[in-house]
């Protein structure tokens, strides 16, 4: 990894569990609260991108700062990921609950709530636009330059994980529930997904914070973690087969 990577990951690290560990210290961080509401939560969750936006404008100053926004505006030729990923990933962790989990269809919410609750989704969960201006903002891209695309999906991907250990410590917070390996082999899938899908739309950002909403949207609507988990190996599994991230 080259230095600025390296202060990039210092930076995420140093600003998530530092002002997460204050937050907590503080007693703005406790159980019974289902969304943290205090500054200090929303600063550690947007640590990652924080940490981006930083060091693209330390790296190339207000140009830095420009071109990472500027991936945020899709291409024509990146539109049919776009459905692909708001319609399709929904819909491939539907099959796999209903594979899964037989009798998870009867909880869900009713379809005029399904819909609304992605957009919702976007704005109410702080995790697709407090980190993919990192991960995939900042870091994938100098990651991409050293290592071929397989294996910086899976290093970004361990990063990713080890980013959210101590969530699982904290009982306010969602990943409190989940299993640590079972989440490592989440983050990696995922992380598989979101490379790919990069390398086919040149960096597209928004793309990137739509995965992100995508996959914390069924997670929200109640989709088991163990199916949500199982659709995105098998979607992963495929690409690397097909030899997608050569």
């Amino acid at each position: 990894m080259d230095r600025p990577l390296l202060i990039y990951l210092s930076l995420a690290f140093g600003i998530t569990w530092g002002v997460g560990g204050l937050a907590l210290l503080a007693g703005e961080i406790r159980p019974g609260v289902t969304s943290p509401l205090h500054p200090l939560h929303y600063v550690a969750a947007f640590g990652p991108s924080i940490a981006g936006v930083i060091m693209a404008a330390s790296a190339h100053g207000w140009a830095g700062i420009r071109c990472l926004l500027g991936r945020l505006v899709p291409s024509r030729s990146a539109l049919p990921w776009y459905v692909a990923v708001l319609i399709g990933f929904p819909a491939l962790n539907l099959v796999a609950a209903r594979l899964l989990a037989p009798h998870f269809l009867a909880r869900l919410p009713p379809w005029h709530r399904l819909l609304y609750l992605l957009p919702l989704t976007l704005l109410t969960d702080t995790g697709p636009l407090g980190e993919e201006f990192g991960w995939r903002g900042f870091a994938l891209p100098r990651l991409l330059q050293r290592w071929r695309p397989l294996a910086a999906a899976l290093i970004l991907g361990v990063i990713w994980w080890a980013w959210h250990l101590p969530t699982f410590f904290i009982p306010a917070l969602s990943q409190h529930q989940l299993s640590i390996p079972i989440f490592l082999v989440n983050s990696l899938a995922l992380s598989v997904i979101m490379t790919w899908l990069y390398e086919r739309t040149r960096g597209d950002l928004l793309l990137m914070i739509l995965v992100h909403v995508a996959a914390n949207y069924c997670g929200g609507i109640g989709v088991p973690f163990n199916a949500e988990v199982g659709a995105e190996v098998a979607c992963a599994a495929l690409i690397v087969a097909c030899g997608g991230l050569r």
